[in-house]
């Protein structure tokens, strides 16, 4: 039991609980103040961040949100994952020569002692849900060299061969085979500890790689044999509940692990290849439970959120997202959604997949079976009196000529379009055949969008570019006039890459009468861009170069996914 009376007398004169609700759950809990806490929290979930900084204000330390925190890598291998496990704890970060500890009793002077033995500093301990411990230490505990042992002792496994005939016991069995499981699932943990979007298991001629994406770009963490292949893609194939068989064909799932107090998701994709089937793992959720952040939180320039929010409070109309797949599209609609989903408006989604669920908003997905797309929902989404509607695509001309007409009978629509940028979007629409008297009344604005990596906060250090790489990019009107640019040293933080993390840059492209004048008349992708920046349109480069004078990026980086303009 943890000592702490003054927890319920703060709830009750908070009047977080009333006095009978106080009875209740101090009975229920036999007195012990950390039961009742759970108690509430399982009763409460909405509120537990809240629950959890009462809680630690009555113990007189601070609280710590896993979910939202950086963890020390150097400083987790120093503990044995036994001690973290027992003591429910998991280092943060050093400052001063102390160590910040998260753990579930902040009174445990026994345990925080034997942590603080195996790190041979003091340290400083913060409370943290003991669930989100767990889930931490499950993660943050696997490594690169964990996962080249356990290949070694698949190596020496006797699973079949790609060419032999094998019952459908057989292939269960493979899937069972423990060190196939837990290779798995260490791998997909790692993923989680290591940021990434996507893992890639890619079968070659002599060997199969397994690749991580992250910040972007894929990096390569271990080589498997064919035959380990094989029972791992059974595996992965058992656990998304697809046809084992099957290996001819395309099949897409979904996958999910658990971890104390959560989940993590997975999107499964695989593809038939001549060197075997390659899969690809998209991460949904990845550590953190699903959120969406605001418009406040999307790195965008005063510019382009002026712009945003003067598009989105339009009573009706159409606003476009431009980019590649993994450009953070859907992360932008989601967070304008947040924006508009107030009392008093209907919201409905149309998405392929739903990737996180939004609380007071009808989402839909598509099921192709039996015949649901786009724009089958779309046109029956108009019988449901929607003020907002998110179309996840626009891919054909039935979907965009749907859209279109919703916008001028006085709906919102938001969606997304592959275009190589926000003005080509203007002329992507008309290319589907849609007339250009309803594309130039129904849309409002179109937002282009690409992801750059980060510089690394905890090794950025500031450099003077070489000069004609200066006289190339500006028009200094001192040559004395010195430009700084920021790069990462490479850290543990990040992985020595100097980069941690992604940010956007975006364009934004709004709709004014001019501009409509021009889309009606047909005009080319060039035309309409050289009207737009007469009334104050600028490149995603322009945005880009802006983050980089700022030290936020790099300009290997602006390079890598913009074309100079």
């Amino acid at each position: 039991m943890m000592h702490n009376p003054d927890f319920w007398k703060t709830l009750v004169s908070a009047k977080i609980v009333d006095r009978s609700e106080f009875e209740l759950f101090f009975r229920q809990a036999e007195g012990d103040p950390f039961r009742g806490l759970e108690m509430l929290v399982r009763s409460r979930p909405q509120d537990k961040n809240r629950l959890c900084r009462i809680w630690a204000d009555s113990l007189a330390v601070a609280t710590v949100d896993l979910d939202t925190t950086i963890f020390a890598p150097d400083l987790i291998e120093r503990i044995p994952k036994a001690l973290a496990e027992k003591v429910v704890a998991i280092p943060l970060y050093e400052l001063g020569g102390t160590v910040t500890i998260a753990c579930a009793d902040p009174m445990d002077r026994a345990g925080l002692q034997e942590i603080s033995s195996a790190l041979r500093m003091p340290v400083s301990p913060v409370f943290s849900w003991p669930d989100d411990i767990r889930a931490s230490i499950g993660v943050h505990y696997q490594s690169e060299a964990e996962m080249h042992e356990r290949v070694r002792e698949l190596l020496s496994k006797p699973f079949f061969q790609g060419d032999e005939t094998v019952s459908i016991e057989q292939l269960h069995a493979s899937a069972g085979d423990q060190a196939i499981v837990e290779f798995s699932q260490a791998l997909l943990l790692l993923a989680a500890k290591e940021r990434a979007s996507d893992i890639h298991i890619e079968p070659g001629e002599f060997k199969v790689r397994i690749r991580f994406r992250i910040d972007g770009v894929l990096h390569e963490k271990v080589s498997i044999t064919h035959q380990v292949l094989l029972a791992m893609v059974i595996r992965l194939k058992v656990i998304s509940n697809l046809d084992i068989v099957e290996k001819r064909k395309p099949q897409d799932g979904r996958l999910s692990i658990q971890l104390p107090g959560r989940s993590l998701d997975f999107r499964f994709s695989s593809i038939p290849s001549i060197y075997g089937e390659k899969v690809v793992l998209r991460l949904l959720s990845q550590m953190r439970k699903a959120s969406t952040p605001s418009l406040d939180n999307l790195s965008f320039s005063a510019r382009t959120h002026r712009a945003v929010h003067k598009a989105i409070r339009k009573p009706n109309g159409v606003f476009l997202l431009t980019g590649p797949t993994g450009s953070g599209k859907t992360t932008t609609l989601y967070a304008i959604l947040r924006e508009l989903n107030r009392e008093g408006v209907n919201i409905m989604t149309i998405e392929d997949p739903v990737e996180i669920r939004l609380e007071g908003i009808t989402q839909v997905q598509v099921n192709h079976a039996v015949d649901l797309n786009f724009a089958n929902a779309l046109r029956s989404f108009l019988r449901q009196d929607p003020d907002v509607i998110l179309v996840g695509e626009i891919r054909d001309e039935e979907t965009a000529r749907i859209a279109l007409q919703a916008a001028l009978t006085g709906h919102f629509v938001l969606s997304t379009l592959h275009a190589n940028s926000a003005v080509h979007a203007v002329t992507r629409l008309l290319d589907f055949g849609i007339e250009p008297y309803l594309v130039s009344p129904a849309l409002v604005g179109v937002m282009g969008q690409r992801l750059v990596r980060r510089v690394c906060e905890a090794c950025r250090e500031p450099y003077e570019p070489p000069e004609d790489i200066v006289e190339e990019l500006f028009d200094r009107e001192s040559p004395s006039t010195k430009v700084v640019f920021h790069k990462g040293r490479g850290c543990a933080a990040c992985g020595g890459t100097g980069y941690y993390g992604r940010l956007g840059i975006h364009e934004t492209l709004l709709v004014d009468d001019a501009l409509r004048t021009r889309i009606a008349l047909r005009d080319s992708a060039q035309d309409l861009a050289l009207v737009a920046k007469e009334h104050g349109y600028a490149p995603l480069r322009w945005d880009g170069m802006k983050k980089v004078l700022r030290g936020l990026t790099t300009l290997e980086e602006l390079d890598r996914i913009s074309l100079d303009s």
